[in-house]
């Protein structure tokens, strides 16, 4: 399934970017095809080539539908980025094609980094909804501080300190609400701060085990998504 992207498809007609536009002379489309545009909200519509027009495409919208959403969960992750831009957007964009709905990146006592790139991230997402013919572009919010976060009982929290007692990430979705948000905490290099932790815990957040092995950050991340995938 070819889609293409368009934030407002709620008229007869629309105008198609000068990336989609691109997108669609790389693909040979002409005027007179049919193609599938989403609008990132659920929205997938059967529309017509109408013309070209400098760096636009002009469409006719055919019909349209709205989608639902396949899973019974809501995925935010918390997550603090990694010193390398590269690793964190791998991460993220791996996450978004199995299934992220939110991101909210978080500073720390150990954190490397405290800025991230929204509008490269934007495009990241776009890609990897299209790639992975999805119909709802997932929310990313700026970076926050870790004592600024309001938690509640669908946080859960990855951390590698062994003192604590810990459910693994199967068993704690398991035990999880259905048709709910499920929040997971994830730390940087060098992990949370044992001040950080005790504070957390503290709100309620139940601990995670991610297995045996010590995971970097984005392979934390990722694995998380995939597990959540995989099992709801």
């Amino acid at each position: 399934m070819q889609l293409f992207f368009c934030d407002n498809l709620q008229g007869p007609s629309a105008v198609l970017n000068e990336e989609e536009s691109r997108h669609c002379k790389v693909l040979r489309k002409q005027i007179g095809d049919e193609i599938l545009v989403i609008d990132g909200q659920g929205t997938l519509a059967t529309c017509r080539i109408v013309k070209f027009q400098g760096k636009d495409l002009h469409i006719d919208i055919l019909g349209s539908e709205k989608k639902s959403k396949t899973r019974n969960y809501y995925f935010h992750l918390y997550i603090a980025p990694t010193k390398q831009n590269d690793r964190i957007e791998w991460m993220f964009e791996k996450a978004v094609e199995a299934g992220l709905d939110e991101i909210t990146f978080i500073e720390t006592e150990h954190s490397e980094k405290n800025r991230i790139n929204i509008s490269r991230l934007d495009r990241i997402a776009l890609s990897a909804v299209k790639q992975s013919a999805q119909f709802y572009l997932p929310k990313i919010n700026p970076l926050v501080k870790l004592n600024a976060i309001q938690f509640d009982d669908t946080f859960l929290v990855a951390h590698c300190n062994e003192d604590e007692t810990k459910l693994s990430l199967v068993d704690a979705i398991r035990s999880h609400k259905q048709n709910t948000t499920i929040s997971i905490l994830i730390g940087p290099e060098g992990d949370f701060s044992n001040a950080e932790i005790e504070k957390i815990l503290q709100k309620n957040v139940r601990a995670i085990s991610l297995g045996n092995n010590r995971l970097r950050t984005e392979t934390a991340g990722l694995y998380c998504a995939m597990v959540l995938n995989a099992s709801l």
